[in-house]
């Protein structure tokens, strides 16, 4: 199937997409968890060396409310960011058996900030998964998010029905850029790499491509990547996930 990415042309059997900055608008969800976590962490008078700390651990400018390219809140898995936030209160003197307990329930915060809230699609998500469903092209969603997490959000979406392969950050395998998440996706769909297009926001998504022998890279800038890094690695570039349309059969 042609699936037109950009002005780029390509005959695609699946496309693996990333989800938070390439089908979700990054900032509302992480950027807001950022926010809440160290809200919780360093929200009394006095904390402000903390809160700067837990800022600057994480990759989260709070001023310009913008997660830094490359930044652990940009790539990691939730339960690496959650112990890079238990390691800064360390840092600061909290012992690690506090500081493990501090982090984890600073993460939960669920009733503050519950799912449905933070899901802003990136685009026409429903339309496009619909369109490419429609055409018989196979759609995996690859995240460092967790399965649970994930899969409440695309039912959030209406999308779920329309994802025919789910690989996730607690699934066991290495992260990003590592190219175990799209092997397994891969295998699972029981579909060539060669012919699979993978959709990301960041270089850790374009690296995970690469080296899993992804047959084309598209890169989005509706996330925390930068610009021109993602252009480096990239065979194309869109505004969004809007700029993929099925042309020809």
């Amino acid at each position: 199937m042609i699936v037109q990415f950009g002005n780029r042309p390509f005959d695609v059997d699946w496309i693996a997409f990333d989800k938070d900055g390439t089908l979700l608008a990054f900032e509302v969800m992480w950027g807001r968890l950022a926010q809440a976590w160290v809200d919780r962490l360093a929200g009394e008078a006095g904390q402000e060396t903390l809160r700067q700390e837990l800022h600057h651990s994480l990759g989260y400018d709070p001023v310009q409310r913008r997660t830094r390219p490359q930044s652990p809140l940009a790539i990691a898995t939730t339960a690496e960011l959650q112990t890079i936030v238990a390691v800064t209160l360390y840092r600061q003197g909290v012992s690690w058996p506090d500081a493990l307990q501090q982090a984890r329930l600073a993460f939960a915060v669920g009733d503050e900030l519950p799912l449905a809230d933070l899901v802003e699609p990136a685009g026409d998500v429903a339309g496009l998964l619909a369109q490419l469903h429609g055409a018989g092209v196979r759609v995996a969603v690859v995240t460092t998010d967790s399965r649970a997490d994930t899969e409440e959000t695309l039912r959030l979406l209406a999308v779920d029905h329309l994802v025919d392969q789910l690989v996730c950050g607690d699934d066991g395998l290495p992260s990003k850029p590592a190219p175990d998440m799209l092997f397994a996706a891969s295998q699972g769909l029981k579909q060539d790499l060669a012919r699979c297009a993978v959709v990301g926001d960041t270089l850790g998504d374009l690296w995970m491509a690469e080296r899993a022998g992804a047959g084309l890279k598209v890169a989005v800038l509706t996330g925390a990547g930068d610009p021109d890094l993602l252009a480096e690695h990239a065979d194309v570039v869109l505004d969004s996930i809007d700029g993929i349309q099925v042309v020809a059969g």
